[in-house]
C-alpha cells in the first residue's frame, strides 16, 4: 500500500518537473523570441528602398518584379507558345532566354 502511494507520488512529481522543464525549455524562449521579433519589426518601417539603375538595366529584376498576369502578356508579345500553361519561375526563365536570343540577333543584324 504504502509502495503504490510512494510510486502515484513519485509519478506526479516526476510529471508537474516535465511540465516546469518544458515551460523553462520550450515556452519562455518562444516568447523572448517572438517579443525580440516584434521589437525588430516595429523599429523598421515597411517602405521598400527606391528602384536603383540595377532595376533598370537587370531585365530578371523587373521580371521579378512583375505578376502572373504581365508576365503571361509579355510571353504573348515575345512569341513563346504554350505560355499559360507554365508557372511563374519556369515562365521567367523562358522569357530570359527568348529576350536574350531576340538581343543576340538583333546585335547580329547590325
Amino acid at each position: 500500500m504504502k509502495n503504490n502511494k510512494l510510486d502515484k507520488n513519485l509519478e506526479r512529481a516526476r510529471i508537474n518537473l516535465y511540465n516546469i522543464l518544458a515551460v523553462f525549455i520550450v515556452i519562455i524562449p518562444e516568447y523572448f523570441a517572438e517579443l525580440i521579433y516584434s521589437i525588430e519589426i516595429s523599429q523598421h518601417k515597411n517602405i521598400l528602398p527606391n528602384e536603383g539603375d540595377a532595376w533598370e538595366n537587370d531585365n530578371e529584376l523587373k521580371l521579378s518584379k512583375m505578376n502572373i498576369y504581365e508576365l503571361r502578356l509579355m510571353a504573348k508579345r515575345l512569341s513563346i507558345h504554350g505560355y499559360s500553361n507554365e508557372n511563374r519561375n519556369s515562365l521567367i526563365r523562358r522569357i530570359i532566354r527568348k529576350s536574350k536570343k531576340r538581343i543576340k540577333w538583333k546585335s547580329s543584324k547590325i
